[in-house]
């Protein structure tokens, strides 16, 4: 059994190969016959499809040239505002404009770990005070947003010994602190060896230390030089202390 359709019309007349739906062959054993059927069915629906679209806008268009034959404008200007008030919706652009608005909404995923709604309307005070505070979190972006990190006492002693680093070494200049107080804003990194100097200037386990105040104590040259000048201050304030009291006794002997 093979179906044909024939359009009515002379030009484009679809071919065998289109409009053929070929059944003469018997469906497999295993296979139900009803879904060979429906099948058949859907492929003969499709073949309609683009004819019935075809022979719709060829009558369209039949009947508009016959209407301005006689006269009829009202009809022509009709079929017009008709073709007009079709609405071609761009399903993209809409599921864009979903998106853009699903980027507002409060409902995020930590949405459900809030004690309370946030409100949805903000007042400016409170949006410029919420601006201040996430500002107040880096130097700005001409400093490529460096942090304001928090401040641990092992990052204090740290930043206290970088502060007084001209008195570590008497043989080395260091230039004066920009800031008398401890900074706010900075961030500490990690010097890497190099591949290359793996077993000639590295550093062993034991030897890496995890703070600046860990590495001066287990300097050695450093204990002596501090256990040095430690000595020498405490000379000068004994002969200074003596000096002071030997003033004193003096002033006292005289107002006697």
């Amino acid at each position: 059994m093979s179906f044909f359709i024939d359009s009515g019309d002379g030009e484009n007349i679809p071919t065998n190969s289109d409009l053929i739906i070929n059944t003469t062959c018997p469906p497999p054993e295993n296979e139900d016959p009803n879904t060979t059927i429906k099948e058949m069915l859907s492929q003969y629906k499709t073949c309609l499809t683009p004819l019935n679209s075809k022979l719709k806008s060829k009558h369209n268009s039949m009947f508009d040239t016959f209407a301005m034959e006689m006269g009829w404008s009202d009809h022509v200007s009709r079929s017009r505002k008709k073709e007009k008030e079709v609405i071609d919706i761009d399903t993209s652009q809409t599921r864009r404009n979903v998106n853009d608005l699903l980027n507002k909404s409060v409902l995020t995923p930590e949405f459900e770990t809030l004690t309370q709604v946030p409100p949805y309307e903000v007042a400016e005070t409170r949006l410029r005070l919420q601006r201040q505070r996430e500002r107040a979190k880096t130097k700005g972006a001409k400093w490529y947003g460096l942090p304001a990190t928090e401040l641990t006492k092992e990052v204090k002693d740290d930043l206290q010994i970088l502060q007084m680093r001209s008195v570590l070494d008497p043989k080395r200049f260091y230039k004066k602190n920009d800031l008398s107080v401890l900074p706010k804003y900075f961030q500490i990194g990690k010097v890497m060896d190099s591949p290359l100097e793996f077993y000639n200037n590295r550093l062993t386990k034991k030897e890496k230390k995890e703070t600046l105040v860990d590495e001066l104590l287990a300097d050695a040259e450093f204990n002596r030089y501090n256990k040095r000048k430690y000595k020498e201050i405490i000379e000068e304030k004994q002969g200074k202390a003596w000096k002071q009291a030997k003033k004193r006794r003096r002033n006292k002997n005289k107002s006697k």
